[in-house]
């Protein structure tokens, strides 16, 4: 969730129609990326099938980002022959995460790339996926978002706005930057704190003893820069890909979220779809998700170790991430999914 608007309150009903798919373009599109252990040549062309059905999937992430470059590039090479091919628009080029649920829902676009607080806003269970401290580690993460639980909550979203949840991609743990340590609740009094702008995640910021500001991703560096801002929080890929090493001293581990993303599209296009078509897509998109998570851990891992050996941004590893917990949980507890949240920490 980057370059977010605040999700509105009351979201337009879901028409069941959707807009006939715009034929592909003539230029050959570039393919980037990485599949599970082995990359994607990033000088192929991908080769335009006009017989192939176009799926057109926009998100939010720059086109280096990991959800692109491993997760889109993967679905494309494991479309191939199937009869379905993506056009992938990344960078918010069709709009925010709000604005691209709201297209799916509609039909007038036939996948997105959307966070838990955004699926929130349609049905607010799905929301708890982003609640602070809710997972143990990455396969926690990963087994919750795709258990039973969580299949219920997006079973109801389904039937409330035709959106449908293809699958979970594991996104990145987050952490925060500022200009000082950050290692316990008060060290974050009197912080501006940098947010998507969806109530949870402001929530989860005050937990922590923060001052959340809303702003969007593309506006934070020059805001760091100048100091509208004091800190931010995000995903080590994300902070790297931003460059926000180059505008803030340290990166504080605090690991508050262990976040994904949900790949989502619409009941006209998934409906609309032969058996063996959705099979290919359904398939195609749990490659993907193999492919954003190696991805992703891989440059959690590589990115981390950079900045250790002395590459411009100092590591405080030193957070009482236990007493961010409690107090975070306390607050996750009084949420209308607060049942849930504790559902899902008794399974760690």
């Amino acid at each position: 969730m980057e370059r977010e608007i605040c999700p509105m309150e009351n979201p337009p009903a879901a028409p069941r129609r959707r807009k006939t798919l715009i034929s592909v373009a003539a230029a050959a599109l570039i393919l980037t990326g990485c599949s599970v252990g082995t990359p994607v040549d990033r000088d192929s062309v991908e080769e335009v099938d006009p017989n192939a059905k176009t799926l057109r999937l926009a998100h939010v992430y720059d086109s280096s980002h990991p959800v692109e470059e491993c997760g889109v590039a993967t679905m494309k090479e494991e479309l191939q022959g199937s009869g379905l091919q993506l056009q992938s628009f990344p960078s918010a080029q069709l709009g925010n995460e709000s604005e691209l649920l709201e297209q799916v829902g509609s039909g007038s676009l036939d996948m997105a790339v959307a966070g838990p607080s955004f699926l929130g806003v349609w049905e607010e269970n799905a929301a708890v996926l982003d609640a602070a401290y809710l997972f143990e580690d990455v396969d926690h993460f990963v087994d919750t978002a795709n258990g039973e639980e969580m299949a219920a909550v997006f079973d109801d979203l389904y039937e409330s706005s035709d959106i449908k949840v293809l699958s979970n991609w594991y996104y990145g743990t987050r952490h925060v930057t500022a200009n000082k340590e950050i290692s316990t609740a008060e060290d974050f009094a009197g912080l501006k704190i940098r947010t998507p702008n969806a109530p949870l995640y402001l929530a989860n910021i005050s937990a922590m003893g923060g001052t959340a500001t809303p702003m969007a991703l593309d506006e934070v560096y020059l805001a760091l820069q100048q100091g509208v801002i004091d800190a931010q929080e995000n995903p080590i890929p994300t902070i790297a890909t931003a460059k926000f090493n180059e505008v803030q001293d340290y990166i504080n581990l605090t690991g508050h979220m262990i976040q994904g993303v949900e790949i989502t599209t619409g009941r006209a296009v998934y409906e609309g779809l032969s058996d063996d078509e959705r099979t290919a897509l359904e398939e195609a998109v749990q490659k993907g998700a193999d492919a954003t998570r190696e991805c992703v851990e891989e440059q959690e891992e590589s990115v981390l170790a950079e900045w250790k050996a002395g590459s411009g941004i100092q590591v405080n590893e030193n957070v009482d991430r236990d007493s961010l917990a409690a107090a975070a949980g306390e607050a996750m507890r009084s949420q209308p999914w607060g049942d849930l949240y504790e559902q899902i920490q008794a399974n760690r």
